[in-house]
């Protein structure tokens, strides 16, 4: 029987474009990329993983009433845009910038080593929020056995604040790890796999690059089936209803 609480995206069902210095691989609709039965998850709007090619990268281009987040896995992106910030993130790093009232940014990847990472757009609470910008770091010693808070909307645990009832986590698990998340009622998990392959509860396997969201279950277990499982974790409110207009 079909689990409607469980919304299964296998790796190579996801939007895929190539244009050579990188490629996009999408899990809801995105630029020209459109699926109608994959828009969100929650307030979650865009997941896209990419892996830049060296001395490549987004030139400079406009965002508006968003909040955009970017995890690296591996390589060093260098980020900036017109609010003053330049700063290089590198594995286990992530970015969170509040488009707002809007903002302007390039990313490019200034090393020799290609750089992977996972874009990711959140929809605000509201509207014309001033534009923002923070950073988090851990070690890859401190995101190895653990997922790592990275966001939420008080920026509790000394983790980026974000303007959207959301928590983010990320971390690398060894094989035969077993980590226990608990989901309070009305909120939702999406588990995007990086690296590796997983189980969760007793039977689902989740092999790298496939994203899960589920609802109306209490517990989950993730069990890492391999060395080096990388993942983000997303425990996000599934009674958002965007209060504006998307462009």
């Amino acid at each position: 029987m079909e689990n409607h609480n469980i919304r299964l995206r296998r790796s190579e069902e996801r939007g895929f474009e190539d244009f050579g210095w990188t490629d996009n691989w999408m899990t809801f609709s995105f630029a020209n990329y459109h699926n109608p039965e994959w828009m969100r998850f929650g307030p979650i709007r865009v997941i896209v993983e990419n892996h830049i090619q060296p001395h490549e990268g987004f030139d400079t281009h406009p965002h508006k009433d968003m909040e955009i987040l970017t995890y690296v896995s591996s390589g060093v992106l260098t980020h900036g845009d017109n609010m003053g910030n330049t700063e290089e993130i590198g594995a286990g790093e992530m970015q969170r910038l509040t488009a707002g009232t809007g903002i302007v940014h390039s990313e490019k990847n200034e090393h020799a080593e290609v750089e992977h990472n996972i874009q990711i757009w959140i929809l605000p609470d509201k509207a014309g929020l001033e534009p923002g910008y923070q950073m988090k770091r851990f070690s890859e010693e401190q995101r190895t056995d653990r997922l790592c808070h990275y966001v939420s909307q008080s920026g509790r645990n000394e983790s980026m604040s974000i303007n959207q009832d959301v928590d983010i986590y990320a971390g690398i698990l060894p094989e035969g790890t077993q980590t226990i998340h608990l989901l309070e009622e009305g909120r939702g998990a999406w588990i995007q796999l990086i690296h590796g392959s997983l189980r969760l509860n007793e039977g689902i396997r989740l092999e790298q690059g496939d994203g899960i969201g589920v609802e109306k279950e209490g517990k989950l277990r993730l069990e890492a089936l391999d060395d080096g499982t990388e993942l983000i974790l997303f425990d996000v409110t599934m009674d958002f209803v965007t209060p504006y207009r998307l462009g």
